[in-house]
Protein backbone atom coordinates (compact mmCIF):
# COMPACT_ATOMS: atom_id res chain seq x y z
CA UNK A 1 0.00 0.00 0.00
CA UNK A 2 1.42 3.80 -0.69
CA UNK A 3 1.47 5.63 2.18
CA UNK A 4 3.34 8.62 0.95
CA UNK A 5 4.72 10.16 -2.30
CA UNK A 6 8.18 11.10 -3.12
CA UNK A 7 8.71 13.38 -5.76
CA UNK A 8 11.26 14.52 -8.04
CA UNK A 9 11.40 17.91 -8.85
CA UNK A 10 12.77 19.15 -12.09
CA UNK A 11 10.87 16.91 -14.92
CA UNK A 12 8.70 14.85 -12.71
CA UNK A 13 7.04 17.76 -11.14
CA UNK A 14 7.25 20.54 -12.89
CA UNK A 15 8.41 21.44 -16.54
CA UNK A 16 11.52 22.75 -16.08
CA UNK A 17 13.97 20.66 -17.78
CA UNK A 18 13.64 22.13 -21.61
CA UNK A 19 14.55 25.76 -19.81
CA UNK A 20 17.40 24.11 -17.96
CA UNK A 21 18.51 23.12 -21.34
CA UNK A 22 18.10 26.70 -22.69
CA UNK A 23 19.41 27.89 -19.85
CA UNK A 24 22.63 26.60 -21.09
CA UNK A 25 22.49 27.23 -24.29
CA UNK A 26 21.65 31.06 -23.48
CA UNK A 27 24.57 30.99 -21.06
CA UNK A 28 27.13 29.12 -24.51
CA UNK A 29 25.78 31.98 -26.76
CA UNK A 30 26.99 35.06 -24.17
CA UNK A 31 30.22 33.14 -23.70
CA UNK A 32 31.42 32.46 -27.48
CA UNK A 33 30.97 28.86 -26.74
CA UNK A 34 28.57 25.24 -27.79
CA UNK A 35 27.60 24.26 -24.53
CA UNK A 36 26.15 20.44 -26.31
CA UNK A 37 22.64 19.16 -25.65
CA UNK A 38 24.18 15.67 -25.13
CA UNK A 39 26.31 16.89 -21.91
CA UNK A 40 23.79 19.01 -20.47
CA UNK A 41 21.48 16.16 -20.84
CA UNK A 42 24.02 14.14 -18.60
CA UNK A 43 23.34 16.54 -15.67
CA UNK A 44 19.75 15.51 -15.54
CA UNK A 45 18.82 13.91 -12.08
CA UNK A 46 22.40 15.14 -10.36
CA UNK A 47 23.37 17.22 -7.70
CA UNK A 48 25.42 20.50 -8.58
CA UNK A 49 28.67 18.76 -7.37
CA UNK A 50 27.91 15.93 -10.21
CA UNK A 51 27.04 18.32 -12.44
CA UNK A 52 30.13 20.98 -11.53
CA UNK A 53 32.17 17.52 -12.44
CA UNK A 54 30.95 16.61 -15.82
CA UNK A 55 31.26 20.77 -16.76
CA UNK A 56 34.86 20.15 -15.71
CA UNK A 57 35.51 16.78 -17.54
CA UNK A 58 34.26 18.07 -20.88
CA UNK A 59 35.53 21.35 -20.60
CA UNK A 60 38.82 21.45 -18.77
CA UNK A 61 40.03 25.23 -17.63
CA UNK A 62 38.27 26.29 -21.45
CA UNK A 63 35.54 27.66 -19.87
CA UNK A 64 34.50 28.31 -16.03
CA UNK A 65 31.86 26.61 -14.87
CA UNK A 66 30.54 29.19 -11.90
CA UNK A 67 30.25 32.21 -14.42
CA UNK A 68 29.01 29.64 -17.03
CA UNK A 69 26.18 28.50 -14.29
CA UNK A 70 25.26 31.83 -13.55
CA UNK A 71 24.12 33.07 -16.87
CA UNK A 72 22.40 29.80 -16.81
CA UNK A 73 20.44 30.59 -13.88
CA UNK A 74 19.88 34.33 -14.95
CA UNK A 75 18.18 32.71 -17.91
CA UNK A 76 16.23 30.33 -15.92
CA UNK A 77 14.98 32.67 -12.82
CA UNK A 78 13.41 35.33 -15.61
CA UNK A 79 11.28 33.02 -17.64
CA UNK A 80 9.81 31.35 -14.19
CA UNK A 81 9.87 34.15 -11.63
CA UNK A 82 6.17 34.73 -11.65
CA UNK A 83 5.42 30.90 -12.44
CA UNK A 84 6.10 27.85 -13.13
CA UNK A 85 5.03 25.30 -15.80
CA UNK A 86 3.32 21.90 -14.25
CA UNK A 87 3.47 18.61 -15.46
CA UNK A 88 0.23 17.29 -17.14
CA UNK A 89 -1.64 15.89 -14.33
CA UNK A 90 0.44 17.27 -11.06
CA UNK A 91 -2.52 19.04 -9.63
CA UNK A 92 -5.39 16.68 -9.78
CA UNK A 93 -2.44 14.17 -8.35
CA UNK A 94 -1.62 16.12 -5.19
CA UNK A 95 -4.71 16.97 -4.67
CA UNK A 96 -5.86 13.54 -4.80
CA UNK A 97 -3.01 12.41 -2.16
CA UNK A 98 -4.40 15.66 -0.05
CA UNK A 99 -8.09 14.33 -0.17
CA UNK A 100 -6.54 10.57 0.88
CA UNK A 101 -4.16 12.41 3.60
CA UNK A 102 -1.49 10.55 1.68
CA UNK A 103 1.83 12.60 2.49
CA UNK A 104 3.59 14.30 -0.56
CA UNK A 105 7.53 15.16 -0.05
CA UNK A 106 9.85 16.52 -2.68
CA UNK A 107 13.45 15.40 -3.05
CA UNK A 108 15.59 17.50 -5.46
CA UNK A 109 18.80 16.92 -6.46
CA UNK A 110 18.67 21.27 -6.63
CA UNK A 111 19.93 23.06 -4.00
CA UNK A 112 17.47 24.79 -1.17
CA UNK A 113 17.43 28.31 -2.58
CA UNK A 114 17.07 27.42 -5.74
CA UNK A 115 14.06 24.67 -5.88
CA UNK A 116 12.59 26.60 -2.49
CA UNK A 117 12.07 29.56 -5.28
CA UNK A 118 10.14 27.20 -7.64
CA UNK A 119 7.84 25.37 -5.06
CA UNK A 120 6.86 28.83 -3.77
CA UNK A 121 5.69 30.40 -6.73
CA UNK A 122 4.56 26.88 -8.28
CA UNK A 123 0.92 27.65 -7.08
CA UNK A 124 0.79 24.00 -5.18
CA UNK A 125 3.21 24.53 -2.17
CA UNK A 126 0.05 24.19 0.19
CA UNK A 127 -0.31 20.52 -1.31
CA UNK A 128 3.57 19.73 -0.02
CA UNK A 129 3.96 18.07 3.23
CA UNK A 130 7.39 18.53 2.87
CA UNK A 131 10.82 18.97 0.92
CA UNK A 132 14.41 17.63 0.81
CA UNK A 133 17.11 19.56 -1.42
CA UNK A 134 20.41 18.31 -2.84
CA UNK A 135 22.55 20.36 -0.54
CA UNK A 136 21.09 18.62 2.54
CA UNK A 137 22.38 15.34 1.53
CA UNK A 138 26.08 13.86 1.54
CA UNK A 139 25.34 11.41 -1.48
CA UNK A 140 22.87 12.66 -4.07
CA UNK A 141 21.49 10.56 -6.41
CA UNK A 142 21.62 7.52 -7.77
CA UNK A 143 22.13 6.88 -4.06
CA UNK A 144 19.32 6.71 -2.17
CA UNK A 145 19.97 8.78 0.83
CA UNK A 146 17.67 11.68 -0.09
CA UNK A 147 14.80 9.11 -0.94
CA UNK A 148 15.34 7.85 2.48
CA UNK A 149 15.34 10.86 4.23
CA UNK A 150 12.14 12.33 2.42
CA UNK A 151 10.64 9.07 3.79
CA UNK A 152 12.11 9.91 7.40
CA UNK A 153 10.13 13.54 6.99
CA UNK A 154 7.02 12.12 6.55
CA UNK A 155 6.88 9.95 8.62
CA UNK A 156 6.98 6.71 6.52
CA UNK A 157 8.81 3.36 5.99
CA UNK A 158 10.81 3.62 2.71
CA UNK A 159 9.55 0.55 1.68
CA UNK A 160 5.93 1.82 1.47
CA UNK A 161 6.65 5.08 -0.55
CA UNK A 162 6.17 5.70 -4.17
CA UNK A 163 9.43 7.42 -5.91
CA UNK A 164 8.21 9.42 -8.82
CA UNK A 165 11.03 10.21 -11.45
CA UNK A 166 11.80 10.80 -14.70
CA UNK A 167 16.09 10.24 -14.96
CA UNK A 168 18.42 7.33 -14.79
CA UNK A 169 19.92 8.29 -11.82
CA UNK A 170 16.65 9.07 -10.14
CA UNK A 171 15.14 6.08 -11.06
CA UNK A 172 18.54 3.80 -9.63
CA UNK A 173 18.03 6.03 -6.22
CA UNK A 174 14.18 4.64 -6.06
CA UNK A 175 15.27 1.33 -6.81
CA UNK A 176 17.85 1.57 -4.06
CA UNK A 177 15.42 3.19 -1.34
CA UNK A 178 13.06 -0.03 -1.01
CA UNK A 179 9.68 0.89 -2.10
CA UNK A 180 7.72 1.54 -5.38
CA UNK A 181 9.20 3.21 -8.29
CA UNK A 182 7.58 4.51 -11.40
CA UNK A 183 8.94 6.19 -14.01
CA UNK A 184 7.12 8.98 -15.94
CA UNK A 185 9.34 9.91 -18.90
CA UNK A 186 10.27 13.60 -19.65
CA UNK A 187 13.72 14.40 -21.53
CA UNK A 188 15.94 12.46 -19.83
CA UNK A 189 17.32 9.47 -21.91
CA UNK A 190 17.08 5.81 -19.16
CA UNK A 191 18.91 3.17 -20.33
CA UNK A 192 16.29 -0.19 -20.28
CA UNK A 193 18.66 -1.63 -18.14
CA UNK A 194 17.94 0.97 -15.53
CA UNK A 195 14.39 0.56 -15.68
CA UNK A 196 14.58 -3.26 -14.96
CA UNK A 197 13.13 -3.33 -11.78
CA UNK A 198 10.72 -0.17 -11.43
CA UNK A 199 7.18 -0.86 -10.54
CA UNK A 200 6.09 0.98 -13.62
CA UNK A 201 6.42 3.47 -16.62
CA UNK A 202 3.41 5.73 -16.61
CA UNK A 203 2.90 8.23 -19.28
CA UNK A 204 2.14 10.92 -17.05
CA UNK A 205 1.26 11.69 -13.54
CA UNK A 206 -2.96 11.43 -14.07
CA UNK A 207 -2.00 7.63 -14.94
CA UNK A 208 0.23 7.74 -11.46
CA UNK A 209 -3.25 8.66 -9.88
CA UNK A 210 -5.11 6.10 -11.34
CA UNK A 211 -2.32 3.67 -10.44
CA UNK A 212 -2.42 4.84 -7.08
CA UNK A 213 -6.15 4.35 -6.52
CA UNK A 214 -5.94 0.62 -7.94
CA UNK A 215 -3.27 0.18 -5.70
CA UNK A 216 -4.44 1.06 -2.78
CA UNK A 217 -8.02 -0.84 -3.18
CA UNK A 218 -6.66 -4.07 -3.92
Amino acid sequence: MVKGVIFDMDGTMFDTECLSTKGWIYAGKKLGVDIPIALTDSFRGRNPQSIRKKFAEYFGDRLDYDEARAMKHEYFDEVTKDSVPHKEGLRDLLEYLDAHKIPAVIATSTEKKRASRLIHVSGVEHLIANAIYGDMVEHGKPEPDIFLKAAELIGQNPEECLVLEDSAPGLLAGKAAGGYTIYVPDMAVVPEEVKKGITAELADLHEVTAWIEKENNK
